[in-house]
């Protein structure tokens, strides 16, 4: 339940700071005196007022409302919270893809053929379809609800457990997509295995193409895949972000 302390002293202030924070909760302190100095450096985060604050308590604080309106709190831990999030879709989505190239290419090496994508077509992927939607990602709006979630545990890294092996696993099969539709559009064309096939033969060409261009819309679809890893992106709003 919520609880309403009057009159408290300073030392009071400490106290129940360190209360909460024993019970596992993440503290924030509002303050304005030179005494709320000790509190809103204990705090998780402290907010001192830029209008009526001490310099003191400017000094201790982790956050300064420059307005020393409490609703830009608010508006404070939103965008944080949005930041936070765009830069989790931003290395998930540049992670994702780029294990798709090194599969796709490294497969092709490790079995003696000509690799499905060439030194330009890999950097026009890089240029495209790998730069830009990620900036995109990175300027996403707030996902919906994005203030009804507990606050994250302050020990959370970014690169965890659960977020690697996901990126892994879609990377390797965006790989495995692109590299077996190089194998049957070269088959198609009547390669065989142990075939010779050279860089400029037309049949390579041809499968290379095919390889491109699939990779290619794989990652845009899998760009408006990370907009989000819990909602779908016809929830979100496919216009929602028109950078994307």
């Amino acid at each position: 339940g919520n609880m309403v302390f009057a009159r408290v002293s300073p030392e009071h202030k400490l106290k129940i700071i360190r209360a909460l924070k024993r019970r596992g909760e993440i503290v924030a302190m509002t303050g304005d005196g030179v005494n709320d100095a000790p509190a809103l450096k204990r705090a998780d985060i402290g907010v001192a007022m830029g209008i009526t604050g001490t310099d003191v308590s400017k000094e201790a604080a982790d956050m300064i409302l420059t307005d020393d309106s409490f609703g830009t709190i608010v508006k404070a831990v939103r965008e944080g919270r949005t930041i936070y999030e765009n830069l989790k879709k931003f290395v998930f989505y540049i992670f994702s893809c780029n294990i798709g190239e090194l599969v796709t290419v490294f497969t092709a090496i490790l079995l003696g053929i000509p690799a499905p994508l060439t030194a330009v077509l890999i950097l026009a992927v890089d240029l495209g379809t790998d730069v830009l939607p990620a900036i995109a990602l990175g300027v996403d709006p707030p996902e919906p609800g994005i203030m009804d979630r507990p606050p994250r545990p302050q020990k959370e890294h970014l690169i965890r457990r659960g977020f690697v092996l996901h990126f892994t696993y879609l990377g390797l099969t965006i790989g495995v997509i692109v590299i077996t539709a190089y194998f049957w559009m070269l088959h198609r064309y009547g390669w065989n295995w142990g075939d010779a096939l050279s860089d400029d033969n037309f049949t390579h060409i041809k499968a290379s193409t095919a390889a491109f261009a699939i990779l290619v819309m794989i990652q845009m679809a899998n760009a408006f895949n990370s907009r989000s890893l819990k909602q779908s992106i016809f929830k979100l709003g496919i216009f929602t972000n028109r950078w994307l």
